[in-house]
């Protein structure tokens, strides 16, 4: 099936992550180890990079679809910080992130956040009266806000992760410019 072809590609190049940089992994020898040949590799993926492309939007659009069902935003971002913190995935993320994709990886980021953050603003006003390059440029500072924090910190413990998800409940929902967020 296709889908669990590329889900044995992608966890073999997660597991050669753990192990070198994203550079040094190559489609010859994602193949090897997945025991197929190069034409399946190319009939799934175009490239390495394109395999980390389906893993992020996999897990984001996975994330962002748990983080949907919930009405209480700070389940949502404790989600998110899980995600983000777990060990497997920070250790990928920062792998991913020391390579020469970072700025596809953030872009990719920012557009979860930004997809999520829509759609809770529209949940809580429905008949907001903002300009759609208003609602952009607002969306696109909070998601690059959530994102870079996200990024950047890496709390190790229950209580420093919910730190993290109380500061952005504040950034989002608390703040002056956040309100807007809060139904």
């Amino acid at each position: 099936m296709p889908g669990d072809v590329k889900r044995q590609i992608t966890d073999t190049l997660l597991q050669l992550l753990e192990k070198k940089s994203l550079e040094k992994i190559t489609v010859k020898e994602l193949v090897t180890l997945c025991g197929i040949s190069r034409q399946t590799f190319y009939y799934h993926f175009q490239d390495v990079l394109d395999v980390v492309d389906w893993w992020t939007r996999q897990g984001a659009q996975h994330l962002l679809e748990q983080s949907l069902r919930t009405d209480d935003p700070r389940l949502a971002l404790r989600m998110f910080v899980d995600f983000a913190c777990d060990r497997d995935h920070r250790q990928t993320l920062q792998h991913l992130l020391a390579s020469r994709w970072r700025e596809q990886l953030e872009r990719q980021l920012v557009e979860v956040f930004t997809t999520y953050l829509q759609d809770m603003l529209h949940r809580a006003h429905p008949n907001l009266a903002m300009s759609p390059a208003d609602e952009e440029a607002f969306l696109l500072f909070y998601a690059c806000g959530i994102s870079g924090l996200l990024m950047e910190e890496n709390p190790r413990t229950d209580a420093e992760r919910e730190t993290l998800v109380n500061q952005l409940y504040w950034l989002l929902f608390q703040n002056p410019w956040g309100h807007i967020l809060h139904s």
